[in-house]
């Protein structure tokens, strides 16, 4: 009798775990933590993968600046902190813990209020919350002695992705929304948003003596202005940025603001990409300008040996705000193609 060898031999688990996997943006998120009334709304999401579990930390509503009118509210009128949201399968979320709560710190903390664009970065082996705060009631807490206008960067650090996040320190020369990212030299760098991008190396080792530190000079690798792809339309500024290491190359993702009514093709927020062989540059914008509309992401390992992007929606269809995810595929040009921003079940 001749034996038959069934095609099924070929549906690795790795496959079929890729063909069955489904999503639907906006994700069905929402969060009631610090909060008076259940929330879908954020901003900065990111979302890192350890083991079989993806966390998830965000800006959590309300998203304000220092007023001195609600000072006397909850939390000073802003952010309550910073937490941790966890899932098996990328739908269902379900709250963990608090890695820092405005209500549990002294008075006198300098990272007290505010709480944006918190990151969760595994380097060597340990995990980095890196994230922007300072202290609204207390000047002089603050790092630089004065209220500031967009906050101070900080960063701690833990043995496990869901903490406690200790030795919490600041980092002087960097700004709002800034990140981290590990060179294939070994080194640390920092990814800086001033307007434009900067990046520069940050020495962590001394983080348990309350000592980070940014080494040499900022690099400034990619520019708000457009006119170097020949795109008129040019961001009111950069943010968010991210860098991933991608088939050996670093690629820049950043957020962009653009309100100029002469461009209303360009009006909105967006993604674009910059990629460079090496951590300092330099850095080759892609020429499209915006990739997609939505912005601030991550990204992070996904369901299917692929990277995917984690980030806020933008569009006028119901996804404004909300949270929202999709894969990225480089292409053999070494282009990022997605689909994002996708809207209902995609697979």
């Amino acid at each position: 009798m001749r034996a038959f060898i069934f095609p099924l031999v070929f549906l690795s688990p790795l496959a079929w775990a890729a063909e069955a996997f489904t999503w639907s943006n906006p994700l069905p998120f929402s969060y009631t933590e610090g909060q008076t009334e259940a929330r879908r709304e954020i901003r900065d999401p990111c979302i890192i993968r350890e083991g079989d579990t993806w966390h998830l930390v965000f800006t959590m509503w309300p998203f304000r600046n220092r007023e001195e009118s609600r000072l006397d509210e909850p939390d000073n009128g802003g952010s309550p902190g910073i937490a941790m949201v966890s899932s098996k399968d990328l739908k269902e979320w379900k709250f963990r813990k608090w890695l820092v709560k405005s209500a549990d710190l002294p008075a006198d903390s300098p990272y007290k209020n505010r709480f944006w664009a918190p990151e969760i970065h595994k380097l060597r082996g340990k995990f980095y919350l890196i994230f922007t705060a300072d202290n609204w009631t207390n000047k002089e807490a603050n790092p630089a002695g004065t209220w500031g206008t967009a906050g101070y960067a900080f960063v701690g650090v833990a043995d496990a992705v869901d903490g406690p996040y200790r030795h919490i320190t600041y980092v002087e020369g960097a700004a709002c929304d800034t990140g981290l990212f590990e060179g294939a030299d070994g080194k640390t760098y920092a990814v800086i948003p001033r307007h434009h991008i900067d990046v520069q190396e940050i020495d962590l080792s001394g983080i348990e003596r309350g000592e980070v530190k940014l080494l040499g000079k900022p690099v400034t690798v990619v520019s708000a202005d457009n006119r170097d792809i020949g795109v008129a339309a040019t961001p009111e500024y950069l943010e968010g940025p991210w860098v991933e290491r991608i088939g050996g190359k670093y690629h820049l993702f950043y957020a962009a603001f653009h309100k100029d009514p002469a461009f209303p093709d360009w009006t909105g927020y967006h993604t674009g990409v910059a990629v460079s062989d090496n951590p300092l540059g330099p850095f080759r914008k892609d020429t499209r300008g915006r990739v997609f509309t939505g912005g601030h992401l991550s990204v992070f390992d996904g369901p299917d040996q692929r990277k995917w992007f984690a980030y806020r929606g933008e569009t006028e269809n119901g996804a404004r705000g909300l949270l929202a995810i999709d894969p990225l595929e480089i292409s053999p040009e070494g282009r990022v193609e997605t689909k994002a921003p996708t809207r209902g079940t995609q697979r």
